[in-house]
């Protein structure tokens, strides 16, 4: 599905966690502003936020990546279009039009 961005968004993130199915992490504390995420911290000391679906809790405040996920975002201007590739608690998987690929929030995107 296309939608256009209602504003500007920059990353400011330039070396995402990218998690791979098998992986084991440390989880952390649910994200109170986007329901079904939550923080989880890698091996190498980065974290980010990601799909609570996405973790199969384990022993000792860890869990283990049941699919591939990149934490990437995606820099949008006003007017952009984008298409969502995906929908994930909130957040579209989209596409440029140079074909970057990133997340952006729901509430940046209209139909």
């Amino acid at each position: 599905m296309k939608f256009q961005a209602t504003a500007d968004y920059q990353v400011t993130d330039r070396n995402p966690l990218v998690l791979t199915a098998g992986e084991v992490v440390r989880l952390g504390r649910p994200d109170p502003g986007w329901p079904g995420w939550v923080w989880v911290s890698a091996i190498d000391g980065r974290g980010s936020h990601v799909p609570e679906d996405l973790l199969a809790p384990r022993e000792g405040g860890t869990a283990e990546v049941t699919r591939s996920f990149q934490a990437r975002d995606l820099s949008v201007v006003r007017g952009e279009t984008v298409e969502s590739l995906r929908e994930v608690k909130g957040w579209h998987w989209c596409r440029n039009e140079r074909g970057e690929e990133g997340w952006l929030p729901a509430y940046l995107l209209r139909a």
